[in-house]
């Protein structure tokens, strides 16, 4: 019962599909090039909350296991939880909301809670219309747990919207974000098997540390300022050296993706971050995210030295018009010296693009393809943007008639989530194939890619997904 400490916290990955379950990154995974599976680590920050504030956590990503419904029934009988929490998507919201029918069904006494962006706009209708949920988490929710795993008042707690006693759905005043990233408990990396999660080139273990939060641009179809804010808010470097340290010590793990909603954009904490790693002999090697108008050579060469090996750019487009419609806020000149210094710089670039615009035409799909060739980042993926509620794409999105208003899309960045104002689906499914096969499959691209390869087992691994990729009808 909300209001009772809860003691005993189920934190859940449903067993309803493989996806990124970050709230501003909710990518199925299965039929994308390049994104591999990542920990859970949102539920980790909750579960590592929880646990400071005295509860008994318990952590299962149940795809991550491949694991289904019968094992996640039988956790639930055995760990006998006061509460869970699941962590959803928009596109998998309603397959999830199955997790919270079947705990009810276990224990009709046990507090169904729920995270995801989703509810930062629709939390009064997701309770509305699942009767087995009882909470919804809005905005960051460390403290939120905390509260909860005390048992405080629930129309005390900042940030939630809840079912009182009588069925009635309450809307509590929304939590600030946080300027003290480093009180935050370091997520908990005990209760989940590392071991899930590799770096797809080299197959080790690689896990997720999150830098910092916020971003200040508003691009259309982005959930990062929903979700994290328009500051960008960073941690402290020793604090994060201390996680890095963490997981190479306890842990094993010397391979990382620092997640951010822009890790560049303070250049000085950048280099200072780097200079730390270095002097504190840290053997890693890691993974970003850029803008690419947020570095130059002098950060990349500090990145490089202390185990930089990929920068992840959100170039989304060619275009410039397109890329002004979206709100990108910076230029296609900028994109191709972007992908130069980071090149020079000896990190590999790793470039997302967007296809399926409502006003995409067959004519700017061909000039995305052959901007791509041209650009040739280390890596390509292309994403469909999908309409979140609340972003500014969605809105577009019903005003042209592409989606109802209140519709949820099944499919997400690797399906078309609707077709656009000249193209179909299955026109942007057969163009997206192709523009894939034409960059990767070029032999200049193979030799570069597997003359990039330091070791045999890399080289392998390429190789693989290659031939995957030509006999693939995805």
């Amino acid at each position: 019962m909300l209001g009772q400490p809860c003691q005993r916290v189920f934190c859940i990955v449903p067993p309803t599909g493989r996806y990124i379950r970050e709230d501003r990154c909710q990518t199925p995974i299965e039929k994308m090039k390049t994104i591999a599976l990542r920990p859970p680590i949102d539920l980790m920050y909750a579960a590592g909350s929880f646990e400071a504030a005295g509860a008994e956590v318990r952590l299962t990503d149940y795809p991550g296991e491949q694991w289904g419904w019968d094992r996640l029934e039988q956790d639930l009988r055995e760990f006998q939880p006061d509460a869970i929490l699941l962590s959803i998507t928009t596109p998998s919201l309603d397959q999830d909301m199955e997790a919270a029918a079947l705990a009810k069904r276990v224990d009709p006494k046990i507090v169904t809670m729920a995270k995801g962006a989703h509810f930062n706009t629709r939390d009064v209708q997701t309770l509305e219309q699942y009767a087995a949920l009882d909470v919804v988490f809005r905005g960051e929710y460390e403290q939120t747990c905390a509260e909860l795993a005390r048992g405080a008042a629930p129309a005390s707690i900042l940030g939630i919207t809840w079912r009182d006693t009588d069925g009635a759905v309450q809307r509590n005043g929304d939590r600030p974000f946080t300027d003290d990233l480093d009180a935050i408990p370091f997520p908990a990396r005990h209760l989940t098997h590392n071991e899930l999660y590799i770096r797809p080139d080299t197959m080790e273990v690689q896990t997720t540390i999150i830098t910092n939060r916020g971003c200040p641009f508003h691009c259309i179809y982005c959930l990062a300022n929903q979700v994290s804010g328009t500051k960008n808010r960073y941690r402290s470097v020793e604090n994060v050296v201390a996680e890095i340290r963490q997981c190479v010590e306890r842990h094993g793990i010397r391979n990382f993706l620092f997640r951010s909603d822009l890790f560049t954009q303070n250049k000085k904490w950048v280099i200072e971050l780097c200079q730390a790693i270095i002097e504190a002999g840290l053997d890693i090697q890691w993974a970003s995210n850029s803008r690419v108008d947020t570095v130059n050579p002098e950060v990349l060469g500090w990145m490089r030295k202390a185990g930089c090996w990929i920068i992840a750019l959100g170039v989304e487009s060619g275009d410039q018009e397109t890329l002004d419609r979206i709100q990108k806020k910076a230029t296609v000149a900028q994109a191709f010296q972007a992908v130069r210094w980071i090149r020079e710089a000896g990190i590999k670039s790793s470039v997302y693009l967007l296809m399926g615009l409502p006003w995409d035409t067959p004519e700017t799909i061909e000039r995305q393809m052959a901007f791509a060739r041209e650009l040739d980042p280390d890596i390509l993926e292309i994403f469909y943007p999908y309409p979140f509620p609340g972003t500014a794409l969605y809105d577009l999105c019903v005003k042209q008639g592409l989606i109802r208003e209140g519709e949820i899309p099944r499919d997400a960045y690797s399906d078309p989530a609707t077709g656009g104002l000249y193209m179909s689906v299955d026109d942007f499914k057969r163009l997206r194939k192709q523009a894939i096969r034409d960059f990767y499959l070029r032999p200049s691209k193979i030799i570069r890619t597997l003359r990039g390869a330091p070791t045999l087992g890399e080289k392998i691994n390429y190789i693989k997904a290659g031939v995957r990729e030509l006999f693939s009808h995805a």
